[in-house]
Parts: C-alpha cells; sequence; structure tokens
C-alpha cells in the first residue's frame, strides 16, 4: 500500500519514545512533532494543523484521558484522529480510550509495519474525510451563489416587467390616437396592425414574468373553490375561435357539462387552459384536430382533462425539458412560431399549487396530449350539479 505524507503530532512523556516515533514515521516522509505532555499537546493542536496525534496515556500534568476528553470538546479538535500507543496493556484503558474518540491502541514499543499500517489507515481516512468536507463547504458555496443569482434575477425580472408597463401603455395610447386623427391608407393601417400585435406579445410576455416573480417569490396567490370546470373550458374556447376560423383547425370538445365540481382557481385556470389550448392551437399546422377531453375518474376522485393535437409534436430528446423554464425547442418550425418558453413552466405550476397533476405524451411529427387531473370538490356528485356554497374544498 502507498504510503501517505502528513502532519503528526507526538504526545510522549518520554524522550526516547518520542525520538523513536519521529524517526520511524520520518523515514515515511511525515512531518513531525513533539510534545512531552498533554497540555503542550492541547497547546500546538490549537495554534497548528495536524492530520494524526499519536498519543501516550500515562502523562505529568495532562494524561492522555483528559487530551482526548477535552478534544472531543472542540469540534476542529474532534477531527484529527489518534492512535494511543501507550505501555498499559489492560483492555478496560483501550476500550475506555476508544469510547473517547480514539481510533486504535497500540502497545509499546510498537511493531514498526504496524505502525506504519494504523498511520496510514489512519491518515488515509482522514484525507478522505477532509475532501469530503471540503467538496461539502464547495457545493454549499455554489448553492449560495446560485441562490444569490437566482435572488438577483428574480428581482430583475419583477423590476423589468414592472418598468416596461408605462411605456408600452403610452405606445398603445399613441397607436390608438393615430386611427382617430383622420382616414388611414392600407400601409399605415398595415403598420399600426404590427404595432398592435406586438403590444399584445409585449403584454403577454409581461404576464408571464410577473408570475414568474411571483412564483419564485411566493407570492403567488391562489382563491381555491369550487369550480364548475366545463363551463370555464367553453368560454376559453370560445375566446380562441376566432383563432381556430382563421387556421381552418376544427376543434372538438367532448366534455359533460354535469361533470362534478372541482377545487380550483378560476383565474388561474382560465390561464391553464388558454396556454394548453393555445399551444395546440399555435403548433399545429393549419388545418388541424384539436380535441379537448374531460372525464370524472372516481376512483380517485379526480376531473381529468386531456387537451389532445394533431400538431409538430415534441422531439424525443426534448421532452425532459418541455416543463423547464425558458426553454423552446431547436425545431425550425417551433421556432418560427413566437413564444417566450414561459407558458408550461407557469402552467405546470399553477396546476401543481392547486394540488393537482399534470403530463403529456408526444410523438414528433405526429401531435400531442397534454393532460392534467384536479381533485373533485367534497360532496359534489356526477348526477346533480350542486350550489358552490354547498361544497367545500
Amino acid at each position: 500500500m502507498q504510503s501517505l505524507q502528513g502532519s503528526i503530532l507526538v504526545v510522549d512523556d518520554n524522550a526516547v519514545i518520542r525520538q523513536i516515533l519521529k524517526l520511524s514515521l520520518e523515514q515515511n516522509q511525515h512531518r513531525v512533532t513533539l510534545a512531552s505532555n498533554g497540555q503542550e499537546a492541547i497547546e500546538l493542536m490549537e495554534k497548528h494543523s495536524y492530520d494524526l496525534v499519536l498519543l501516550d496515556i500515562i502523562m505529568p500534568k495532562m494524561n492522555g484521558f483528559q487530551v482526548l476528553e477535552y478534544m472531543t470538546q472542540v469540534p476542529e479538535l474532534a477531527q484529527i484522529p489518534v492512535i494511543v500507543i501507550s505501555a498499559d496493556s489492560q483492555i478496560d484503558n483501550a476500550i475506555r480510550c476508544i469510547q473517547l474518540g480514539a481510533e486504535d491502541y497500540l502497545v509499546k514499543p510498537p511493531n514498526q509495519t504496524l505502525l506504519r499500517t494504523r498511520v496510514n489507515a489512519s491518515l488515509r481516512k482522514k484525507f478522505l474525510h477532509d475532501q469530503q468536507q471540503a467538496h461539502q463547504a464547495e457545493m454549499e458555496r455554489m448553492y449560495e451563489a446560485v441562490k444569490a443569482a437566482n435572488q438577483a434575477k428574480t428581482e430583475f425580472i419583477s423590476m423589468a416587467a414592472h418598468e416596461l408597463r408605462n411605456p408600452l401603455s403610452q405606445i398603445a395610447t399613441t397607436n390608438t390616437l393615430f386611427r382617430r386623427v383622420g382616414t388611414l391608407n392600407e400601409k399605415q393601417t398595415q403598420l399600426l396592425d404590427t404595432v398592435n400585435f406586438s403590444l399584445e406579445r409585449m403584454k403577454a410576455l409581461l404576464v408571464d414574468l410577473d408570475d414568474i416573480a411571483r412564483l419564485e417569490t411566493g407570492n403567488m396567490r391562489l382563491e381555491v373553490q369550487p369550480l364548475n370546470l366545463p363551463e370555464l373550458i367553453y368560454k376559453v374556447a370560445e375566446s380562441m375561435q376566432h383563432d381556430v376560423i382563421t387556421r381552418h383547425h376544427s376543434l372538438t370538445l367532448h366534455v359533460p357539462p354535469d361533470l362534478p365540481l372541482v377545487c380550483a382557481d378560476r383565474q388561474r385556470m382560465i390561464q391553464v387552459l388558454t396556454n394548453l389550448v393555445g399551444n395546440a392551437l399555435k403548433y399545429t399546422p393549419d388545418g388541424g384536430q384539436i380535441t379537448v377531453t374531460a372525464v370524472h375518474n372516481s376512483q380517485n376522485h379526480t376531473v381529468h382533462v386531456t387537451v389532445k393535437d394533431t400538431g409538430l409534436g415534441i422531439q424525443a430528446d426534448e421532452q425532459s425539458q418541455i416543463f423547464s423554464k425558458f426553454f423552446r425547442s431547436d425545431d425550425a418550425e417551433v421556432r418560427a412560431r413566437p413564444g417566450t418558453g414561459l407558458g408550461l413552466y407557469i402552467t405546470k405550476s399553477l396546476v401543481e399549487m392547486q394540488n393537482g397533476r399534470i403530463w403529456f405524451e408526444s410523438n414528433y411529427g405526429e401531435g400531442t396530449e397534454f393532460h392534467f387531473t384536479l381533485a373533485v370538490a367534497e360532496g359534489a356528485v356526477e348526477a346533480e350539479m350542486v350550489q358552490i356554497t354547498a361544497v367545500t374544498c
């Protein structure tokens, strides 16, 4: 076994033993310091760093037992391995030393091969412990650095969203006033329409940035209460009819009106449904089929909603990242469509904050199905919709 080199403190009141141990250790390239009693050893350990202590038991001023007891009370010293080397061969003393934290107990004069082996074993253990401690300290430092950077990023996002509102509002107002000053020609109308479209995209981005900041700071507040989910699904679908017609899509709803109430926040569920159905419309080529299905699972007391499309699908190697913040596919067709990479991250967070679950299934080039479940409100029944005031979440 390869010998390790370390800094070793030899503590013994016998000068001859000290020198014998010193010469033996230095032959193996160890750095050796000598102490003639326990008190001197403690003073040296408090001033210098050692990898190992070879400790005698019977000494004046402060014996080996007292040194071990002292070391266990000081965290920095308790990490230093100790091998007791004593002329006392009584088993009771050896047991007591081990109980006080010593790693080993050798009887004087120690066999040189045995001493070298035990020293190497203790040093190896100490160096491994030091490496683990250093690694843990580095990981903690990196964690704090990432945490601070994440906090700074969140604060910047919140500030940027706040500061952008006023200029965007002024642009929107100016754009409206341009349409009132007189008749616009075709080119001017096209330019203003382009500005309006860009404004809508910026407003949507600001909403997403606001939500990200609230999610990451824990300031997202939800009003969870019994909710008529079919009614909400129909309203969201109706709000998207313009896009459906413009893109020549077919949007089909299989949503029974008598589904039980679910526990959810109304505004946030509108956001979830709008994101999922909106993505299906956006990433499905013209003339595609989008289907929204909702069923009651009576066994686990949930309502299961599925949004299925015949769109571009998600590449297999990107599926694990689909709910990641700011993720956007490398696919050229996906990149050609506007997006921030925040919608699905926010959607997943909102569903899970309402004690729901969300997942997806996708075949690249064939389409995607997004699924989410929400808990049924306590006391809700399938056969008859009850009043919200009579149902609790």
